[in-house]
This record gives C-alpha cells, structure tokens and sequence, in this order.
C-alpha cells in the first residue's frame, strides 16, 4: 500500500491555513484556531473523503490555476493554493493556483474541514 497523502495550504495575506494526514491516521491543523494541532483522523472518515474526492472530479483537475498565466506576474495580495493527494491506489495530483479556482473548488475545501475538523476559508 502506497503512503497516503492529503495535503492542502492556502494563504492571503493571512497566515496560511494548512491541513495534512500525519502516520497513524493523525492530521496536523495549521489555521485560525488551531495552532499546528494533532488531530484523531478515523479511517473510515478518511475513506469516505477519497469517496468525495472522485465524486468532485479532483482527480482531473489541472495543474496550476490559472493555466494560462505568465511567468513572472507579480504576486499580489490574493489567494494562493496548494493541494497534494495520493490515494491507497496510489493515484497522485499536484495542484495549486493564484486567484483562480478548479470547477468544485469549494467542495473540496468542505470535504477537507469534515476531515480535519478545520475551519478554511478562501
């Protein structure tokens, strides 16, 4: 079985707020109220998320949002992203983007805070 990876981080001019699946069915909350906590992420919760993840359709998400940006635009005060997964299977996908969001963006942060237990907001 691959190691699984859930990994999300966002960040405006706020401090980033960050989620990530830790050994041992643990995850580590970097947010508003959560001080790099270690929280209890139960299997069946983390199943259930992969679930989610094929119902959204992530797995056929682009890599950088916007895909059609230059390559040296300034980095302003928006929203920056970043979203690493890989599945039991072993499935993988890298994303992120600035200011610029895949169809079901909000979604999937849903799905993240029900797993986590977290508060991201965008």
């Amino acid at each position: 079985m691959k190691k699984e990876v859930i990994f999300f981080s966002g960040f405006s001019m706020e401090p980033p707020e960050q989620v990530e699946l830790l050994e041992n069915n643990k995850g580590k909350v970097l947010a508003e109220s959560f001080d790099g906590d270690i929280v209890d992420v139960p299997d069946y919760k983390i199943l259930s998320f992969w679930d989610r993840i094929e119902e959204i359709g992530v797995w056929k998400w682009r890599k950088k949002y916007p895909y059609s940006k230059l390559k040296y635009e300034p980095i302003l005060d928006g929203y920056n992203w970043e979203l690493k997964l890989r599945d039991r299977k072993g499935r993988a996908k890298y994303c992120s983007g600035y200011q610029s969001f895949p169809r079901k963006f909000n979604n999937l942060v849903k799905e993240l805070n029900i797993l986590f237990g977290s508060k991201i907001k965008f």
